[in-house]
């Protein structure tokens, strides 16, 4: 994660212990959050290198789990993955991961049912590259870490965050960094951290990734409940 230039990168390191249901692919480049004993919710742009035949597992609470099958949105249009910034499209940057025996001990996360997205403070984590508004990308290391921002726009696909420049932003303020894709935003409500937001891309106007003024796209989980419930209640 990034983080503004005026906090020690310290201040957003966590103790991964503390958020089982977050896992990672890859080593590190990618992740994943449970939502039901069986199933991750991710970016579909990470678990499609998950459907090569080969027999991944991901680790939850120090065990690991063999991955069943990976289901990618049907919206989902890997073509924009290589397209100028300024020409994406949209596409449904979503997937669920289907394990193959209920993850124990661990409680899902639940998702965030409500519109009204614009203007909340969310809590962005994940374990990919580090490094400050400033001078972008400085490192990776794999530690979780965790960022605040607020959604400044949300439309049919997306909730989008503007990485704003002390003074300006939230005491923790920060985007992502390469290797975070799929990881959560979560908003709280009724004392619970609700999955709200899935990570996917960033506009960067040009500039080196993670500087002030970039523009963070995350799946809009809200806008996609009733796939999400189905796929999940499909026992085919």
């Amino acid at each position: 994660m990034i983080i503004r230039h005026d906090r020690r990168d310290r201040e957003c390191l966590v103790d991964p212990c503390k958020w089982p249901a977050i896992t990672t692919f890859f080593h590190g480049h990618g992740a994943a959050s449970l939502i039901a004993p069986t199933w991750l919710l991710t970016a579909a742009h990470v678990a499609r290198s998950l459907q090569d035949g080969r027999p991944f597992s991901v680790e939850l609470a120090e065990k690991r789990y063999a991955i069943a099958r990976v289901i990618l949105h049907p919206g989902y249009d890997s073509s924009w993955e290589e397209a100028d910034e300024d020409e994406v499209g949209d596409s449904v940057d979503l997937a669920l991961v289907e394990l193959a025996e209920p993850v124990v001990g661990v409680e899902p996360y639940g998702l965030y049912t409500s519109s009204d997205e614009v203007g909340q403070e969310c809590l962005l984590l994940g374990a990919g590259q580090y490094g400050d508004g400033l001078r972008g990308v400085r490192g990776s290391d794999h530690q979780l870490r965790r960022v605040t921002n607020v959604v400044d726009e949300a439309d049919n696909y997306w909730l989008k965050f503007r990485f704003d420049a002390p003074p300006d932003g939230t005491p923790l303020e920060g985007v992502c960094g390469g290797g975070d894709s799929g990881g959560p935003a979560f908003i709280q409500a009724n004392g619970k951290l609700l999955l709200a937001g899935i990570s996917s891309w960033q506009r960067q106007g040009g500039k080196l990734l993670g500087l002030y003024g970039c523009i963070e796209h995350y799946t809009r989980v809200s806008c996609f409940l009733d796939w999400i419930r189905d796929m999940c209640d499909d026992r085919r």
